[in-house]
């Protein structure tokens, strides 16, 4: 995984309250007005990934109108890959089509990719860790230490049928399947190569009970953080006001009016099957 993506309203106070909680850190920033990135933001880490958060700056570019249809959030995925062109030319001939190209990365068309914003990268930037940077200091104690950027979450129609051309377009594999799994709980999940994405059923009119959100189409949904003890970082974080919405199956889902922007799912393990394992 390159870096899940959120857009959110406020990018100081999306970084300021995930850095507060579970002690994210900012790896690179910038303002980019090209219509194809149009925020400024960039590549922050927790636990042991990568989120790229970003504040819209272009009125009407894609950012700004996900942020105002949606109040923003997670939106999209980001996985690294070995060869750019080649893996365009191998998406294609699955039928994904790429019409944002800037250099060596691009983002598919939701129509092609069940319904999810993905992007497709040759590269990853030079403050990336997994590259041998070093991590920046922590600018304050987190309430919580965030051990792993768990999962990443999306909600799609049909999750199984989704998760198998997923696994075929990453060259990866499905880690799980639960087609019994209540709503709220994942059915699929597939292998980003060091990561999870899990994959939920799109219920509408159920997701602003599960999620506090309203989801009436796909979408990348939910970031999975993961702690040692998840009873204990319940009392923590609601006495640093960060709501629980739910508390279901080993999962607390947080309210994300209280997270700044961002919805966020803390576990105290990882998914069945996630490469990590």
């Amino acid at each position: 995984m390159f870096h899940s993506t959120a857009m959110v309203a406020d990018y100081d106070l999306a970084v300021d309250r995930l850095g507060e909680l579970f002690g994210l850190r900012v790896l690179e920033y910038s303002a980019a007005t090209d219509p194809a990135i149009a925020r400024r933001g960039g590549m922050t880490w927790i636990g042991d990934g990568s989120i790229e958060i970003g504040e819209p700056i272009v009125d009407d570019a894609a950012p700004d109108r996900f942020v105002r249809r949606t109040g923003g959030g997670m939106q999209g995925l980001a996985v690294w890959v070995d060869d750019f062109e080649t893996s365009v030319t191998q998406l294609a001939d699955m039928g994904v089509t790429m019409p944002v190209v800037v250099g060596h990365f691009g983002f598919s068309s939701p129509r092609t990719t069940f319904g999810l914003q993905l992007e497709w990268s040759g590269f990853t930037v030079p403050e990336d860790p997994r590259r041998g940077a070093s991590l920046p200091e922590l600018t304050r104690t987190p309430l919580l230490d965030a051990t792993n950027h768990a999962f990443v979450g999306a909600v799609v129609e049909d999750p199984v049928t989704a998760a198998r051309g997923l696994a075929d377009m990453f060259t990866t594999v499905v880690t799980f399947e639960n087609a019994d799994a209540p709503p709220g709980e994942p059915v699929a999940g597939v292998s980003v190569g060091d990561c999870t994405l899990a994959l939920y059923r799109l219920l509408p009119d159920e997701s602003r009970a599960l999620w506090g959100r309203t989801h009436d189409r796909p979408r990348v949904s939910l970031c999975g953080v993961r702690v040692d003890d998840l009873q204990a970082a319940r009392a923590v974080l609601e006495g640093a006001g960060a709501r629980v919405l739910r508390d279901a199956a080993g999962t607390l889902v947080l309210d994300p009016d209280t997270t700044g922007g961002i919805e966020v799912a803390v576990v105290d393990r990882l998914l069945p099957g996630d490469p990590r394992t």
